[in-house]
């Protein structure tokens, strides 16, 4: 295993990792902070002697930290009881810094402050008590036993020296607290923004089998009348053989099997397109496949141009195709209001690890509201429902991607995207 001698850059997944981690940089700081102190000053310790004590503090934190990257390195689990014993070890080095260097007269006793204010956040009640009470008593007891700084030995006079300490004391404490408590403040809000998230999927996707359960009833009763059809459909096509009898059945015969399409859509996952079978495919063939699948029974043309580079996706198929033969159909419809008979324009293309599929229309623009298109139910049309943005949604959701609408020179974009599919390795 190679050894750093810096925490790997990742997320820890449980906190007390997260808190280790920032005791560990916070650690690197203090240690470094120690030996510029003890270059600068040493001429001020009682005895050049005293040097040596020091530096075996200086190693024994270097040595404790190594410990602790190696369990942040390892994801190992780190309970209450070692984030105080990290915490403790800091406040008893770094009162025998303080010991040998002046004791309570050092002004950078204010960097008891950082660990009482990081125990109070990171431990519990009791824990942020002891660490408080150790603090405390370290202090307490420098006011016993130190050994004086011999200021004569110094260039620069005893005030310009505790001045400039007490700034940089004062520097560093505020610093150290300021960054802890934005990291803290950062770390609450992204994990908000993740249960509000989550929270509005959980909330789209139980209404979204809600709705399911209405049409999975409605798809199998539409099942009898739909064989019915077919095998009717089969009757009249071996009675009349005629040229424009046959184009006519054909012509029936697609939209049938689009309508057992839509069926089957719905009957699988109780319309939850997140629990139909996964396809790998290159996202431009499922485009593609869905597009002529549209076409055959529209009458606008459909420009397609693909410049995703072969990029490939993991989604349910039928739920996919179904998503964006609604989406052509609404891009369709927009135009029709406004009697627009222009090729509607499907791009595919990469952005970044996300494919990304626009659908392109000359219609009627977005409403005012163009904030709620995608609930279950809304919709700008006279006849409609609203769910096939919002089941378009839900598919792009379900893999990690999403839907939005958007407006550029007259255009409607319809911008649906999705990760690529992860490699396996062969």
């Amino acid at each position: 295993m190679t050894r750093s001698w810096w925490p790997k850059r990742k997320d820890p997944t449980e906190e007390g990792r997260l808190w280790l981690l920032w005791l560990v940089r916070l650690r690197w700081v203090a240690i470094s902070a120690q030996l510029v102190m003890v270059a600068f000053a040493h001429r001020l310790l009682a005895t050049p002697a005293l040097l040596i004590p020091l530096g075996l503090i200086s190693v024994a934190l270097v040595v404790g930290n190594a410990g602790a990257i190696r369990r942040v390195n390892l994801e190992a689990p780190v309970h209450q009881r070692v984030l105080m014993f990290q915490l403790g070890f800091d406040v008893i080095a770094l009162t025998g810094f303080f010991v040998l260097a002046g004791g309570p007269e050092n002004p950078f006793t204010a960097l008891y402050f950082i660990h009482t204010a990081m125990g109070a956040v990171i431990l519990d009640a009791w824990g942020a008590a002891a660490i408080g009470a150790l603090a405390t008593s370290c202090y307490l007891g420098l006011h016993a036993y130190h050994l004086q700084l011999d200021f004569t030995q110094h260039s620069f006079s005893e005030s310009t020296l505790l001045t400039g300490g007490r700034a940089v004391a004062f520097i560093v404490t505020a610093a150290s607290i300021t960054g802890f408590v934005v990291t803290l403040a950062n770390a609450r809000r992204r994990r908000e923004s993740q249960l509000m998230t989550a929270r509005d999927r959980t909330e789209r996707t139980d209404r979204l089998r809600s709705v399911g359960t209405l049409a999975a009833g409605a798809a199998h009763e539409l099942n009898t009348p739909l064989s019915t059809m077919g095998l009717r459909l089969r009757r009249v096509g071996r009675r009349h053989q005629d040229e424009d009898t046959q184009k006519d059945v054909e012509t029936i015969r697609t939209q049938l099997d689009r309508c057992s399409l839509i069926v089957q859509q719905l009957l699988v996952g109780a319309g939850d397109p997140s629990a139909a079978q996964l396809e790998r495919k290159p996202l431009a063939d499922l485009v593609d496949a869905s597009v002529n699948l549209w076409s055959k029974g529209s009458p606008v043309d459909v420009t397609f141009e693909d410049e995703s580079g072969g990029l490939e996706i993991e989604v349910p198929g039928i739920a996919f195709t179904q998503a964006l033969v609604n989406l052509l159909e609404n891009a369709r419809q927009a135009q029709e209001q406004v009697d627009v008979a222009e090729p509607l324009t499907v791009r595919v293309d990469r952005d970044g690890s996300f494919g990304v599929v626009r659908v392109i229309d000359q219609g009627c623009g977005l409403p005012t509201d163009a904030d709620r298109i995608g609930e279950p139910f809304y919709t700008t049309k006279s006849t409609g429902t609203g769910l096939g943005v919002f089941v378009a949604r839900a598919v792009a959701d379900g893999s990690g991607g999403g839907l939005r609408y958007e407006s550029s020179s007259g255009k409607t974009h319809a911008v649906w995207w999705f990760p690529e599919a992860t490699r396996r390795n062969a």
